[in-house]
Order: C-alpha cells, then structure tokens, then sequence
C-alpha cells in the first residue's frame, strides 16, 4: 500500500488542506486542529459551544491554506499563517425559489442566513503569543481544556461571515484528556521532561541524601497518624489539541470505492468529506479490512529530511547536520529504522455522522444521493457495537512515540515527515474489531 492523501485542518470544522508531504508528532499532522470556532447559536443553554458540519454545515463554505507569515506578523523566523478564504453559498438545487425567498418566522433563530457577498481573506497567526489573549474554557466531547480567545478581528471577520456572533479559540498549552480507555489502549505514555530545574534539586552530596531520607522518613510518619500529604501529579498520558478523539483519522481508498458503489453510475463519493489525515491506496487488502488493522508502517523514504529549525534529529544526541555519512554508517540498525519508518497505532473506530451530507459549494445538505450517503452506509455498516446508531469508516490513529527516538539535546519532542508515495504496511491486525467506549459521545 502507499499514502495517497495527506490533510490538514488548522481551523476545526473548515475545508481542509491536501499536502504533498506533512511533519507529524504526537498530536497529529503539524498546526492540525490549533483552533476552533464557537457560538451560541442553536445552544439551547445559550452557552459558547463548539461548530462542527454535522450541526453548522455552513462551515464547509471555508477553506484554509497555510503560508509563510508577512512582516510584522511573526514572532519568529519561519513562522506561518493560515488564510482563511469564504466562499459565498451556491444556490442549492433541491431548494425552490420561493422557499429560498420566504420570510422565516420571526421564532426560528436556529435559521442561518450567510453573508451573500465575498470577504477579503483572514490571515491567522498559527504560533500566537497567547499569554496576552484571554483564557476560555472549552469542553469538547466531554473532555474539557482551557484555550484563548483570538478576539477581534478574528471573531469580527467570522461574525460577519455567518451573520450572527462567532468567537474564535486556540488551543495555546491547553492538553484535552483522551477518554476511551480502548482509544488509548497500547499507546505509548509520554516521557516527562526534566527541566533544568528539576536537575538541580537531584541529592548531589551526602547531606542532601540524608535530608531526602529525613524528609521521607516524616512523611511516612504523617502517613502512619493519618494525615496524607497532596496526591503527586498523575502520571502524563496520550492527549489531543481540538481533534475530536485522537490524533489521527485514516482511511482507505479500497473502503471508499465501497461507498461510491453505492450511488448510481458516474457518483463518486469525495473522501474529503471523511475529513482523514492520512489515506492509504488499501492495495491488497479487501474493502474494510482497516477495520482489523492495529499498526500501519509507513517507510518514509529516502528523500525524508530533518533540520534543527523543522524537524529535531532522530538520532539521540545528533543534529541534523551531523548526519554525515561516516555517523550514518556507525548508527544502529535500530537506529536508522526509526528514522526511516513511522508507525501509527490504530486503536479505534471513527463513528461517521450527517457531515458526510454536506455539499462544500452550498453549506446545506447535498441535493440527491450525495446528501444521502449516511443512510447509505448505515445499511451495514453499523458494525461497532459501541456506537451502534452509526455507521463505521476510518480508524482512530495515534503516533507510536518509541517509533521517534529520544529528545534532542534541547528537549524538542521527536516529529518526523511522512509523504504522499510513501510505502504503508499492515504490521499488526487485531482479531476482532475494537469496540468504541468514548463515554457519552
């Protein structure tokens, strides 16, 4: 099998972005999913809460692309921006005239009636220095984490787009938990970092060992009397920006095929509406046969690059420049495999729902069978027992951490790229399918 589609979608819920070619870490593909668009509109609590296609499918008239950052708009060398781009809604050929034309009653504030006219682009930051922006709590499929509010004229500019108040978070340092405990079951738990701090205070000198053995000897004591001291901190575990439930989605073009079968001849399905990350070709595997699939290896290539600017080095202790031909030849087998390869742990189901319906061109729901592709799939494929109302495409991936080698001497954490072409192999298929266990969603 090989890659053949790589997708971004810095801003949740807009259009996404094809790459040629993607750095990926721990959290997903580079800048994936860094904001998010919320509003209480058709909240029934009248509180913020998150726009996703299913329920806003005006959303899809959005689309992102992701280029270098003018003067003044940097904080850094190398810094980049997404423009956002609206597109005004193409008159959708299922609605008549006169209902497009008719005065809704003044009762109905779920209806939503988009700017008719073009806006100039917005350009946003995707590194913000987000200590001066304003905290905002967010929960997210019942995982809760505090971004920032952009502000204006972020919110301004989305608000003048979709006609009612729009408000535009980032995710900055916020870390969503992931919640299934299938979900994260076999990934790796991050190693913690040891600040400098941290390596000052190691017992260095026979009177700090015995003031670390007095103070542990009090805190059995206090223990013994029954008086418990604050719980440490929960060992670190697998955590998310804005994606729904992990990482990464990946999906098959064989599966795709499947669903374009189902429409009548010359209808083909577009696998931007599964919205992945990562598509494989599905070459010598039957239709669905990702949903038994536990790891994929991707050999990344000979012509994958690292830079001490872009991508940390692979190689512990070694920056990208000191890969000379001698230091390749003296590494490790082991070594040279983790910088050539990248393996994703598939660990769960993606449960699809009424964002399949949406027609890119007119933000409503698609005239004809492509807004009936749903229904389609949920004639068999409602296969997880554990969201059985929906019907099953795509898998739930996360990035093998031990895959990437150790931290470079500056404590970057490992992020390699990975390229359309690139050679895909089932390395791990599971017996049976994993059974969805995301409470509440």
């Amino acid at each position: 099998m090989k890659v053949t589609g790589l997708y971004v979608y810095p801003v949740k819920a807009l259009r996404g972005i094809a790459l040629p070619e993607a750095e990926v870490g721990p959290q997903g593909v580079r800048y994936d999913r860094r904001f998010m668009i919320l509003s209480k509109k058709r909240s029934k609590k009248q509180t913020l809460t998150k726009m996703q296609l299913s329920s806003f499918p005006e959303c899809a008239l959005f689309s992102q692309e992701i280029v270098d950052a003018k003067a003044g708009e940097a904080q850094s060398d190398g810094d980049k921006v997404v423009v956002v781009h609206y597109h005004p809604p193409e008159k959708n050929p299922s609605v008549k005239d006169d209902e497009e034309n008719k005065t809704p009653p003044a009762a109905d504030n779920n209806r939503i009636v988009m700017s008719p006219v073009q806006h100039p682009p917005l350009r946003i930051p995707l590194d913000p220095a987000f200590s001066s922006l304003k905290p905002l709590d967010v929960d997210l499929h019942g995982s809760p984490v505090q971004g920032y509010r952009m502000g204006d004229p972020y919110d301004a500019w989305f608000s003048a787009c979709f006609g009612f108040d729009v408000v535009l978070v980032y995710i900055g340092d916020g870390q969503r938990k992931v919640l299934g405990e299938t979900l994260k079951a076999g990934v790796p738990v991050p190693k913690k970092k040891t600040s400098k701090a941290d390596k000052t205070l190691a017992p260095s000198s026979v009177f700090e060992v015995l003031l670390s053995y007095i103070v542990g000897a009090c805190l059995a004591l206090l223990v013994a009397l029954g008086v418990r001291p604050k719980e440490k901190d929960k060992p670190d575990e697998p955590w998310i920006t804005f994606s729904d439930c992990a990482p990464f989605l990946v999906t098959a073009e064989t599966s795709l095929r499947n669903v374009s079968a189902r429409m009548s001849e010359g209808v083909e399905v577009p696998m931007y509406k599964f919205r992945p990350n990562i598509v494989v070709d599905g070459e010598g595997e039957e239709e669905w046969a990702e949903d038994y699939w536990g790891e994929l290896t991707v050999k990344t290539g000979a012509g994958q690059k690292t830079s001490a600017s872009s991508t940390p080095s692979l190689i512990r202790s070694r920056s990208a420049s000191s890969l000379s031909s001698t230091a390749v030849s003296e590494a490790t087998e082991e070594e040279q495999e983790k910088q050539s390869s990248v393996r994703l742990l598939l660990t769960s189901n993606c449960a699809r729902c009424t964002s399949l319906n949406v027609d890119y061109a007119t933000g409503t729901r698609a005239a004809g069978e492509l807004g009936e592709v749903l229904k389609r799939l949920s004639k068999d494929r409602r296969v997880d027992p554990g969201t059985k109302y929906s019907p099953v495409f795509g898998r739930y991936a996360f990035l093998d951490e031990k895959n990437l080698g150790s931290e470079n001497d500056d404590g970057d954490e490992g992020i390699v790229r990975i390229a359309v072409g690139d050679e895909v192999t089932v390395t791990r298929r599971n017996p049976e399918r994993t059974i969805w266990d995301w409470p509440d969603l």
